[in-house]
């Protein structure tokens, strides 16, 4: 499955705890969304929005990790926009995160 946000196609679910993006892979666009409602009518919320610096990223170790909650039965999860550094450079997937930021407004922005 996957969720588009702003035009963009971003590949998920992936789970919080397990979900690295490694130095030697393209970096991402993240967004933590959580998912609620009945498995027939889902309901989608942004929590936040980011980008992996070139080192990598772990989210279980991710800074905002704490900051990161479900409410009334959600699930957490992680989704994913590939940006190669020949297409994005890291100011590209900056602008990309602050324009997404600012559209969906995490951490209370719904997905539609």
């Amino acid at each position: 499955m996957s969720i588009k946000l702003a035009g963009y196609l971003f590949t998920g679910p992936f789970p919080l705890d397990t979900t690295e993006v490694r130095a030697n892979q393209a970096p991402v666009v993240y967004a933590v969304v959580a998912k609620g409602g009945q498995s027939w009518a889902p309901i989608f919320r942004v929590v936040d929005l980011g980008v992996s610096p070139e080192q990598g990223l772990r989210f279980a170790d991710h800074p905002c990790r704490t900051n990161w909650v479900a409410e009334h039965g959600e699930s957490l999860s992680i989704y994913l926009f590939y940006a190669p550094r020949s297409a994005y450079s890291l100011t590209d997937r900056e602008e990309m995160a602050a324009r997404l930021r600012g559209q969906y407004d995490p951490p209370r922005g719904f997905v539609a």
